[in-house]
């Protein structure tokens, strides 16, 4: 659409009016692009600080004049809190004879220091790290280490610092610290460790160590091959005006690898050990088998002794059980010895007459005469009780019944019998001590 020329000198007048307020409109809005491009430098300077700008940080206050000796309050009688955070890693070794625990792991500490403030129109550093050599820090040490009670950190760490006061650290951790054991039902067992921290030589109302987490953060961990963590739990504790906070680890062992390597093999070697009297007593293996059980038992109990602590209390299920094995397969050499010396004795010589009638009883022989007696007075006629009157006068005259018991008769029994009484007392024990363990799971 053209546009039309104005005809009259108000129409002119009008037009040059309208002209010159879309020329000042067009003039501003570049001006203020221009002022905006301009400002952005300015801005991203404050988010940027240049090298110069951290210099000249160093060279004024506040940090030319900090000492990083003074307390961080401005009233000297106030009291620092400390937040604390633990993240672990890696449990490396878990070691039960010694009770130590070995970990690597982190600790993240954040305080408010009141004397090294400052404005962001004093400086365009909002936040820098700094060597903590050179700031002021809390003296945490991890009190239940094993190997030395040292103040937690290096020279190599840095602390974050902002202009508001406010100071993070980040700590590594490779350290061994103690843990109380309890090996009752290894290898099904559960432990339950500490990794204690403490403000060194300051008390609750100079440095109060706090934390918001209720568990011990696991994001970062690896599981390890041995332990399995069930859980995790805070506690804070005062003791002598001093704080500290435990990061408690609730584990559980894996018992697979004890299984198959001890404890399968424990129970055939129980059952094992019974047989010795189902040998043939002429074979000449009895002594040697029984001899070879017992020097097994011996080099299990060895075993297991070897990877629980030289304590008394408390002791392992397991080990009570390999000890009365032990014991058990000792008293079976024993016997299995006696027995071969009845079975092997001159069979014109006469078995002593306690031993006939010990085979009697264990054969039941008196038990089951009684019961026939019995049975056959029941069923007999009165026409035969002279008959039986005479029997029984034969029979007062040679009471002993036991008469056809001989040495090998007396051994086979024998070796029926605790054939029996070995293998129910195998069971029993079994069952009364390594039945606990698989249920403390």
């Amino acid at each position: 659409m053209c546009k039309t020329k104005p005809k009259t000198f108000g129409d002119r007048t009008d037009h040059l009016r309208r002209t010159m307020q879309e020329k000042m409109v067009g003039i501003l809005f570049v001006g203020s692009f221009m002022t905006f491009l301009c400002l952005v430098p300015s801005v991203s300077g404050q988010i940027n600080p240049s090298p110069s700008d951290f210099k000249a940080w160093l060279g004024q206050a506040p940090y030319n004049t900090y000492n990083k000796k003074v307390f961080p309050r401005t009233n000297q009688d106030d009291n620092v809190t400390v937040e604390i955070s633990f993240f672990l890693i890696a449990i490396t070794d878990f070691n039960e004879v010694a009770g130590e625990i070995e970990m690597v792991a982190y600790l993240t500490a954040k305080w408010e220091n009141q004397i090294l403030k400052w404005t962001s129109v004093e400086s365009k550093m909002l936040s820098l790290l700094l060597p903590q050599d050179q700031l002021w820090k809390p003296s945490i040490v991890l009190s239940n280490s094993v190997e030395s009670l040292k103040e937690l950190g290096d020279k190599s760490y840095r602390i974050r610092i902002d202009n508001n006061g406010n100071h993070e650290w980040v700590v590594g951790i490779v350290s061994k610290t103690a843990c109380s054991i309890d090996i009752t039902y290894y290898p099904f067992d559960k432990q339950s460790c500490n990794i204690t921290f403490n403000p060194w030589g300051y008390t609750q109302s100079q440095i109060d160590l706090v934390t918001t987490e209720t568990k011990v953060d696991l994001t970062h961990y690896q599981e390890n091959v041995e332990w399995d963590i069930t859980s995790t739990m805070v506690v804070k504790q005062v003791v002598d005006s001093s704080v500290y906070i435990n990061f408690v680890l609730n584990m559980e062992r894996k018992p697979g690898y004890f299984v198959i390597n001890m404890i399968i093999p424990v129970l055939i070697l129980s059952l094992l050990n019974g047989l010795v009297f189902l040998l043939p007593a002429d074979s000449g293996e009895r002594v040697g088998y029984a001899i070879t059980a017992f020097l097994t038992f011996a080099v299990f109990l060895s075993m297991v002794s070897e990877n629980l602590p030289k304590a008394s209390e408390p002791m392992s299920m397991l080990c009570y059980f390999l000890t009365l094995m032990l014991c058990l397969s000792a008293v079976s050499t024993i016997v299995t010895i006696l027995v071969l010396r009845v079975h092997h004795q001159h069979e014109e010589s006469e078995v002593p007459k306690y031993l006939r009638h010990i085979i009697a009883f264990i054969k039941c022989d008196k038990c089951k005469k009684v019961c026939c007696r019995e049975d056959k007075v029941k069923d007999i006629s009165p026409d035969d009780e002279e008959e039986e009157e005479d029997d029984d006068d034969e029979l007062g005259k040679n009471p002993d019944d036991t008469i056809y018991i001989t040495w090998k008769v007396a051994a086979r029994v024998l070796d029926y019998f605790f054939f029996l009484v070995f293998l129910g007392s195998t069971s029993a024990i079994t069952v009364f001590f390594l039945i606990p363990l698989a249920f403390a799971s």
